[in-house]
């Protein structure tokens, strides 16, 4: 069982609004320090986001992960075969980072089984040609990218990646949802897929991280899965919906902008103050409740806390708090949290 889950924050916004939260985090002196790992798919980002980011590396302990821009060819911006010397060419530039994340393929729900197994065999046959290509100094640092929708199948990467001595996996073939297959979601298959990765990455003494999923009430899922870390940008995203979350729970929509969609579901304000309190969270961003309402960023960096506050939580093994939660929470979590959290104990 790994001792400390870490979470990533996935940067996918412009400088102006990172300097913003950062401003926000300082000026209201946040105890909890959201941005100590970030992700950023370099390939994406603006030059100005970039240089921010290695400032902030040099001016305090930070840790830094590149993504290899795969959620960009899963959604089509890009193909496979554009990403690999873009990247490689930047890597090579580019040796300040302390995680630098293989080309992989990402299967989606929608593919068809002979598609799902040509994007796994080309994951691990360019990933293995990109690793070869790499600076010697960076291989240490390198994520190779599990993929796959069976055991079979991402055992052809996990066997490439350990064979090249690779000690950092990824996990990323969780299902996906929405337009264009953009968002991911733990399905009960690709949950159990993932424990696997976990389990024959430890007999490798390798350690493995969860891509593009993570949710205040997910996190003991994953804590639970053995996985060292896990990065999401739901913190961001779930705030441009008017969204916010609180320790171990769902999200709920503050604005009530979009109340009538399920996932969205509004809350009133004062059984929110009562959340809050029963979940004992506490920060300068909802403090006035209007003001969580009509800030996005507002939102942002309270779901950040949140997502912070969870993981400590989960991290100090506080089971009797995080069984008061889950059961406070809806069915489903009712049902899961036991078989969640029985590896912890």
């Amino acid at each position: 069982m790994v001792k400390q889950l870490k979470f990533f924050t996935s940067i996918s916004i412009n400088p102006g609004d990172i300097r913003k939260i950062q401003k926000l985090l300082a000026d209201h002196e946040v105890q909890v320090n959201p941005l100590a790992q970030i992700l950023i798919t370099p390939l994406f980002a603006s030059k100005s986001s970039l240089q921010l980011i290695r400032n902030l590396k040099e001016q305090q302990p930070t840790t830094v992960m590149f993504d290899s821009g795969g959620y960009y060819v899963q959604t089509g911006r890009i193909t496979y075969q554009e990403l690999y010397y873009p990247l490689l060419q930047f890597y090579r530039q580019n040796h300040w980072a302390d995680i630098y994340t293989l080309p992989d393929y990402v299967p989606t729900s929608q593919d068809a089984p002979d598609l799902v197994q040509h994007k796994v065999e080309e994951t691990a046959k360019y990933s293995r040609l990109f690793y070869l290509e790499m600076p010697d100094e960076l291989k240490p640092k390198a994520m190779g990218v599990v993929q796959g929708h069976s055991i079979a199948q991402v055992e052809i990467c996990l066997n490439t990646y350990f064979q090249l001595g690779i000690k950092k996996i990824g996990f990323g073939s969780f299902g996906t949802v929405g337009e264009n297959s953009q968002t991911n979601v733990a399905t009960d298959k690709a949950v159990n897929l993932a424990k696997y990765v976990v389990d024959m990455a430890k007999r490798e003494n390798a350690t493995v991280h969860f891509f593009g999923i993570g949710v205040p009430a997910l996190i003991a899922m994953i804590y639970g899965s053995g996985a060292a870390s896990f990065d999401s940008s739901s913190w961001l995203k779930s705030a441009g919906f008017g969204q916010i979350f609180l320790p171990f729970s769902r999200s709920y929509n503050i604005t009530h902008r979009n109340g009538s969609a399920a996932m969205h579901r509004g809350i009133r304000i004062e059984d929110f103050v009562k959340l809050r309190n029963f979940t004992e969270h506490s920060c300068p961003f909802c403090e006035c409740v209007e003001n969580l309402q009509q800030h996005k960023l507002y939102r942002a960096v309270h779901n950040l806390i949140c997502m912070q506050e969870t993981i400590d939580r989960v991290n100090d093994q506080d089971l009797s708090f995080i069984q008061k939660v889950y059961v406070h929470g809806s069915p489903k979590y009712r049902q899961e949290f036991e078989k969640w959290l029985s590896p912890i104990n």
